[in-house]
């Protein structure tokens, strides 16, 4: 499945396929002049790396992307780039899932002010989300994603045969910004995840090539309308309000970053029906949903303090002494709420907290 989605600037081509043979015929095609690996790719997929030794396209390995999306890294890969003579004209290609995806678009966004990419992520996390929308970072000090910039890539590659080696809970953790864009936009879409859990669950390729495609158009079409965040696209952080305050509280053994997400979707839509904004039959359902899907958070540690501590924190936060959120009229109606209250939401989270199972 073929497609290109219009951005302010360009046009971004985005491929679907569903085999990793033939990502080779793919990047012959592309041409790139280097490529910014995840080790574990070569692990899972070597003839991947051996098409790069035939083709003589030099290899950045990242060993631990999270780990290593620093500015330690970021000068190296400079002076990869520099030592292999890129040229603003010439691709560069990143393999990996979101960190890497993340490292590799703030890398070819500031060499030479600007080089063309083109991103294969390979986590569902990464392709319905990290992938699209233009943001890239690297971390600093110990806060995520502090230095970054906005820069679309020329074209994303989106591989389904990827998924099959992702543990369960990591392909879940993806399947979390799926059901947030469903419920920001329509009751169709959140109808079609509810119809398909089986097939999800089974990763059926048919599915899955649907759902992200549908998942890919949502986000674009928000972050089109608003590329810098200035208004629409923060519906997008949706459960994310919640679901950071939640990592947060999880630092010691870092969780699932869509595990966090659909805990915090679950908050957010507790507490729009707690305010009167939305039927309970719509926290209930969501709830039902993430159960039967099958999510473990078991490990997970729940403390409405360090939750509600982050949350006050939270850069997002547009009014003095509030906590924005977003939280739902009703599907499809996403909307800012500016909580003023800090002892009402202190009260919630420890009541959800509670009851949480």
């Amino acid at each position: 499945m073929n497609f290109k989605i219009k951005t302010n600037d360009s046009n971004i081509c985005i491929k679907t396929i569903r085999e990793t043979k033939d990502l080779l015929e793919e990047i012959k095609v592309l041409d790139p002049k280097v490529a910014l690996v995840d080790k574990s790719i070569s692990e899972n997929y070597p003839f991947i790396f051996n098409e790069f030794k035939n083709l003589d396209i030099d290899i950045f390995v990242i060993t631990d992307p999270e780990t290593e999306k620093n500015l330690e890294t970021l000068e190296k890969g400079y002076y990869f780039l520099q030592k292999n003579n890129v040229q603003r004209t010439d691709f560069i290609l990143a393999i990996g899932g979101g960190a890497t995806t993340d490292f590799a678009g703030f890398l070819a966004s500031t060499f030479k002010r600007g080089t063309k990419l083109c991103l294969m992520p390979t986590t569902l996390l990464g392709q319905v989300d990290a992938c699209i929308g233009g943001k890239t970072a690297i971390n600093f000090g110990n806060i995520k994603n502090l230095v970054g910039s906005f820069y679309n890539p020329s074209e994303i590659i989106i591989c389904t045969e990827f998924l099959n080696t992702l543990g369960e809970q990591e392909y879940l953790t993806g399947i979390s910004e799926i059901i947030k864009h469903a419920l920001i936009t329509s009751d169709d879409e959140i109808s079609f995840v509810l119809e398909n859990i089986e097939n999800i669950k089974m990763r059926d390729q048919i599915v899955l090539e649907e759902i992200i495609s549908r998942s890919i158009s949502i986000k674009h079409n928000v972050v089109n309308e608003d590329f810098t965040e200035k208004g629409r696209r923060k519906f997008l952080n949706f459960g994310h309000t919640f679901g950071h305050g939640i990592e947060s509280s999880n630092l010691k053994k870092p969780m699932l970053h869509g595990h966090a997400v659909a805990i915090g979707m679950m908050m957010a839509l507790k507490y729009s029906s707690e305010l009167n904004f939305i039927e309970a039959s719509n926290y209930e359902m969501v709830s039902n949903l993430i159960k039967r899907l099958g999510y473990d958070f078991s490990e997970v540690s729940l403390n409405s303090n360090a939750i509600y501590a982050s949350m006050k924190s939270d850069k997002k936060n547009t009014e003095k002494d509030s906590i924005s959120l977003i939280l739902l009229k009703n599907v499809g109606e996403p909307f800012i709420y500016n909580e003023n209250d800090g002892s009402k939401l202190l009260e919630f989270l420890e009541r959800f907290i509670k009851d949480f199972e």
